[in-house]
């Protein structure tokens, strides 16, 4: 309809929190992470990512003989401080992290995620985001990034997969919901301090903080607690207490490229580093 904007896509949403970038539209990103496309079942929401959204800022679209007039100009993107390829090590290492971020949250969020072709190995398009009419190796898959340190996560995605099977909450087939009558919860969402969330803590737009535990379905299944911390500097926090569950075993953590194993006991403090992704399953 004329004069109506679309709603922002899992995409969108979790790029501007990224970006520390708001949008007149707010849509935070609890609502994509865990209801990722209105009006449609959990399991028929899809979402997709591209590389080159962390290494351009803008459109370029030149050679496709428009004057750079098509494509949409809403991408949403950053170029970490360069535009196009760079070998500035830390701009490449911010970009491999935001990438990280950027699967991470799709994967971890409700709804049949999709994967851009070529993003596991940090295809780009040279910044042209209407690559329809190029028939030639702009618009054809650049899998030279395999086996490049940096370039190529496939291993990251098959880690994040893996948890997708491990826990059967990240692919429900039922919209979660918050703590029930009898105890139960489908998700619980918390502050820093592990406290369940007030309608007064929903109202900080400014925050790049998220925190939320995803129950556990069915007996001796443990539940998932995940971190989002988008800030450029660590944030504290402290890890929930749940009953029958006395501590955390650490599952991802993006700022981490080895992914190295921790545990923590449960309403222990910690830090979620910089511009990170934390999950952690509850052990009893």
């Amino acid at each position: 309809m004329v004069g109506m904007e679309r709603p922002l896509s899992h995409r969108d949403a979790a790029l501007l929190g990224w970006r520390r970038q708001p949008d007149r539209r707010s849509v935070q990103p609890h609502d994509r992470l865990v209801r990722p496309v209105q009006s449609r079942r959990p399991r028929a929401a899809r979402q997709r990512q591209s590389h080159h959204l962390f290494s351009y800022n803008e459109k370029h679209n030149e050679a496709n003989l428009e004057d750079n007039r098509d494509g949409a100009n809403e991408n949403h993107s950053t170029n970490c401080g360069h535009e196009g390829p760079t070998d500035d090590p830390t701009i490449t290492a911010l970009r491999g992290q935001l990438r990280r971020n950027q699967l991470a949250c799709l994967l971890l969020a409700q709804g049949v995620p999709l994967l851009l072709a070529g993003d596991e190995v940090a295809n780009s398009q040279s910044g042209n985001n209407n690559a329809y009419c190029q028939d030639n190796e702009t618009g054809w898959i650049n899998w030279g990034g395999l086996n490049r340190e940096g370039d190529d996560l496939i291993d990251f995605i098959g880690q994040m997969t893996e948890m997708r099977k491990r826990f059967p909450q990240l692919r429900s087939r039922r919209w979660l919901d918050g703590r029930r009558a009898d105890g139960s919860y489908g998700v619980l969402w918390l502050t820093p301090a592990a406290e369940e969330m007030k309608e007064q803590d929903w109202n900080f737009p400014e925050s790049r903080f998220l925190a939320y535990v995803l129950g556990p379905i069915g007996p001796g299944r443990p539940p998932i607690f995940i971190v989002l911390n988008a800030a450029p500097e660590a944030i504290a926090f402290k890890f929930p207490k749940l009953p029958e569950y006395k501590g955390w075993q650490q599952l991802l953590d993006t700022a981490d490229v080895k992914q190295t194993a921790a545990e923590f006991a449960s309403a222990s403090d910690a830090k979620a580093p910089p511009r990170s992704v934390l999950a952690f399953a509850g052990s009893a």
